[in-house]
């Protein structure tokens, strides 16, 4: 299919842009844990289900992440020159290229953000700078968000149990005595805190790219089709 044949939703994973997407993810993660009662919350059940949201709500902003960097070479593949330049020792497979040869002019981001790691702010940022020319995370959420991190990680790899690593960084010296034991209990509210920051993030990446993908559009004389341009404005969907 050529681009002119086209229609908007068809550069997006999923037919739906990447904010989209996560907007219904987070959304449905807050009704799960806003569901438990007071009582349910100081028991085991209501802590579980804030603890296992706190690693969903992890995942969507990584996909949103991926999702996102896919789109905007999805609809412009201009955007690799640059981005080439900067990361010339990327290797894809043959037999992957043919699985999309139909589909190239409109995927060939999604395939390429499958050869990346989106999972810290580091990788992010230097993806993203790479680009578009744009850093999106600032060195007070960098930090904040990989203290959000280290709390899934700890229940990703360790199920919750405090490990030296991680009891060195964010309890006080004088509970590290329980390290090993002790547990991280993830409340409704600290979900809802984490959530509230994510979600922050997510709105202000989506705007600085859609900005910024504009302005390489605007200054590099790109002409876009219609509904390439459609697809663009489309990136603010919420």
């Amino acid at each position: 299919m050529k681009p002119e044949e086209l229609s908007a939703l068809e550069y997006f994973i999923a037919g739906v842009p990447p904010r989209a997407i996560f907007e219904m993810d987070i959304e449905g993660l807050k009704k799960l844990v806003e569901s438990t009662t007071n009582y349910q919350e100081s028991q085991i059940r209501g802590t579980m289900i804030s603890e296992v949201c706190l690693i969903g709500l992890a995942a969507y902003f990584e996909a949103y992440c991926k999702n996102q960097f896919a789109a905007i070479i999805n609809i412009c593949p201009q955007t690799l020159e640059t981005f080439a330049t900067k990361r010339d020792n990327l290797t894809i497979k043959l037999k992957d290229i043919l699985k999309i040869s139909g589909m190239i002019d409109y995927r060939l981001g999604s395939l390429l953000a499958e050869q990346y790691d989106f999972g810290s702010a580091r990788t992010i940022n230097s993806l993203f700078f790479d680009l578009l020319g744009v850093t999106l995370f600032s060195r007070s959420e960098t930090e904040k968000y990989a203290e959000f991190l280290e709390d899934r990680n700890l229940l990703v790899h360790h199920g919750g149990i405090f490990t030296l690593k991680y009891r060195e960084k964010a309890t006080p010296k004088s509970l590290r005595d329980r390290v090993y034991f002790d547990s991280l209990v993830i409340h409704k509210d600290d979900f809802l805190r984490w959530a509230t920051f994510i979600h922050q993030l997510v709105n202000k990446f989506t705007v600085t790219t859609h900005k910024a993908l504009q302005e390489f559009v605007s200054s590099n004389g790109v002409n876009l089709e219609e509904e390439t341009s459609k697809a663009i404005n489309f990136l603010l969907m919420e």
